[in-house]
């Protein structure tokens, strides 16, 4: 875990004390990158702590802590000071099974708004059980190669077609060897996937058997890496529950739906129960490296496998995360074998009425990592009480610290299904050793998943204040930084900010042109704290379509452009850059002002990404920029006849950039896009 100082700047990285340590080795990089350069710092084997004075506000920064003792234990944590938020997460690709997308037609509405309100851009497909896993890909694929760089994640609901590949047994029970299921196809954008080699019928179950050309691939382990998270949801066949599947989803997509809103929450907790400590291997170790920096090490809870069964806390305790360890259960139903849970742990029939447990868990245990049976214990841990998210966790380890700095449980699970021993160790707890392939590996919830949120404000309307668009809204119940307004064109497939800094009120008038049945959200800004650092998280929006009244423009066309700001022409020759001020009058600030003169300015580009270059005959003078309403955004002094303007934080549109030198002003349009 972390603590982070921000009058002066640094980061304390905190362990507990371990016998027979020599020492810790410290490393850091970037949040996201993916190589780990040389060391930053060599400390003694008494040494708790680690105090990093050389980082920077608003900078995210991942560490790793390798415990020396004879062989090497790993610890990791992402943090940062005020890291800011994650406007826009992307493009999310929703593949339906075609049944849900029919029974089920509100709630895939709501879930819609809740990812376009926390920044996604959403591609739905709905999807026939009967098509084959290579037709589905294509679907994703083309969603992808016609936007490389925003298609980060991909969210299966229901029984969409399975893909299975491989000759595996990643239990280490040679009759569980051949096809397990692997949803990591659908995140492969450029690899390799053939059906040719593998040829085993043998497997005890049916759905393990491989071989030539009957659409199962051959490969052991992801032949690249991956470019998109997946996350999958589907309750079907989950006999052992009173529900239907369509009602198990309804559930579950409205327990999401509640955590998303912060109006579900458990205590910042954890629990690892460890009944496989005999087989010598640290299958526990994802359990602790991922629960630790998100709770704390004070909140992390030990039970002892031999005081009772893990379904006694599970059953009575919400945790935010647990992990348990014990043998695999295999048990017996209409559709034959099933994978039910583990031994003294937790079964899926134990599930029936449960209101508690764990939102994020991970488990280990023989059968049910090969999840696509029916009343299967991973899947089954979605349908009842707190579980969002379940993972088959030891064989490989999975990696979960990055949501402590506010990453989605999708992004760990890319990087953890991406994960080369070099990135994170150990790659595996088990006996198989570091080379084990992650053909099998898969996430069992939505994607988008968060570790917190903040509670949004509601009621937004949208509406015009004559020309310009103009917003209020009720606030969020949490004392907030304040709040932003986004403008969504899932068409475009953009989300961008339309305020400037955090509104602090509850009511917003902006210098955009109204626009009938434009589709906006309002956003809370809340810096949150967490056992590894703190960040800016934005609330999910409060989404609303304007609606109002059209009015003339300056030119007396029913919502036309020409408002206030906007380019005009007054007939002079001698004026310059003429616009419409307040009262519809056309005038130009430049009156007179020729190119010799020395407020004479050059800016590029425009369309200005990060920054703007501004260049003038003048050797020094003032800049001052506005919206095309007036508003001024920024000013500032020119030297040496040229200026560099930091665009970063500004709102897309077109401003206008003056320069005043020797009491003469010239004024110019800028373009800022993203």
């Amino acid at each position: 875990m972390a603590t982070v100082q921000p009058s002066v700047p640094s980061i304390t990285l905190h362990w507990q004390e371990f016998a027979n340590t020599t020492g810790f080795t410290i490393y850091r990089r970037a949040a996201g990158a993916t190589t780990w350069g040389n060391s930053i710092a060599a400390l003694p084997g008494s040494a708790l702590q680690y105090v990093d004075g050389t980082v920077q506000t608003g900078v995210g920064y991942e560490y790793k802590v390798v415990r020396n003792a004879g062989g090497s234990g790993y610890g990791y944590v992402r943090s940062g000071i005020a890291v800011p938020p994650v406007e826009q997460r992307g493009r999310m690709i929703l593949l339906v099974e075609s049944s849900v997308a029919a029974a089920l037609p509100g709630e895939l509405e709501q879930l819609k708004d809740d990812l376009n309100g926390d920044g996604w851009i959403v591609i739905q497909h709905n999807v026939d059980a009967n098509a084959t896993p290579t037709e589905v890909h294509t679907l994703v694929a083309a969603d992808h190669n016609a936007a490389p760089t925003q298609v980060k994640a991909v969210y299966i609901l229901g029984h969409v077609p399975v893909p299975y590949s491989g000759n595996i047994a990643p239990d280490g029970h040679g009759y569980h060897q051949g096809a397990w299921a692997c949803d990591g196809y659908y995140g492969d954008m450029n690899g390799t996937w053939t059906d040719a080699s593998v040829n085993n019928p043998g497997a005890s179950y049916p759905w393990n058997h491989n071989i030539p050309g009957d659409g199962k691939f051959d490969q052991n382990d992801l032949p690249t890496s991956l470019e998109l998270g997946v996350g999958r949801v589907d309750l079907s066949r989950l006999d052992v529950f009173a529900e239907s599947e369509m009602e198990l989803l309804s559930g579950y997509l409205g327990k999401a739906h509640a955590w998303k809103m912060a109006q579900f929450t458990v205590p910042q907790k954890a629990v690892v129960w460890d009944n496989l400590v005999w087989v010598g291997n640290p299958l526990a170790s994802s359990g602790y490296m991922s629960a630790a920096p998100c709770v704390g090490i004070d909140s992390l809870l030990e039970l002892d496998p031999t005081q009772g069964q893990f379904s006694q806390h599970y059953l009575n305790t919400s945790d935010l995360f647990t992990f348990q360890a014990s043998t695999g259960l295999l048990g017996s139903g209409a559709n034959g074998t099933t994978f039910t849970g583990t031994e003294n742990g937790l079964s899926t029939q134990e599930l029936l009425g449960c209101t508690t447990g764990g939102v994020f868990n991970m488990a280990i245990g023989s059968y049910f990592g090969d999840w696509d049976n029916p009343d299967n214990f991973l899947r089954a841990g979605l349908a009842k009480g707190n579980g969002l998210a379940h993972m088959w966790s030891g064989m490989p380890n999975w990696f979960l610290h990055p949501m402590a700095m506010g990453e989605s449980i999708g992004y760990c699970a890319l990087r953890t299904m991406n994960n080369a021993n070099q990135d994170y160790s150990l790659l595996n707890g088990g006996w198989q050793g570091q080379s084990m392939g992650q053909a099998h590996m898969g996430l069992m919830g939505d994607p988008s998943v968060r570790m917190r949120y903040v509670a949004p404000p509601t009621d937004l309307v949208a509406t015009n204040a004559q020309w310009y668009a103009s917003f209020s809204w009720s606030p969020s119940p949490e004392e907030v930084e304040g709040y932003h307004i986004y403008r969504i064109d899932n068409a475009l497939g953009t989300i961008e900010r339309i305020t400037q800094e955090p509104v602090l009120d509850t009511t917003f008038t902006s210098d955009l042109l109204f626009v009938p049945g434009a589709r906006y959200m309002v956003r809370a800004l809340k810096l949150m704290t967490t056992p590894s650092g703190n960040y800016y998280d934005l609330s999910l929006g409060a989404l609303a379509t304007a609606q109002g009244t059209l009015v003339e423009d300056c030119l007396g066309l029913l919502g036309g452009a020409a408002i206030p700001g906007t380019p005009c022409d007054d007939g002079n020759p001698l004026t310059l850059d003429e616009i419409f001020n307040s009262s519809c009058v056309c005038y130009s600030p430049t009156v007179g002002v020729a190119e010799q003169t020395p407020a004479a300015i050059s800016v590029w580009p425009s369309p200005a990404n990060d920054a703007l270059n501004v260049s003038t005959r003048a050797s020094d003078g003032e800049i001052v920029l506005r919206t095309l309403a007036g508003t001024e955004v920024m000013r500032e002094r020119i030297t040496g006849g040229r200026h560099r303007l930091d665009t970063r934080r500004l709102a897309v549109g077109t401003y206008l950039l003056e320069h005043q030198a020797q009491g003469v002003k010239a004024v110019t349009r800028v373009i800022v896009q993203h």
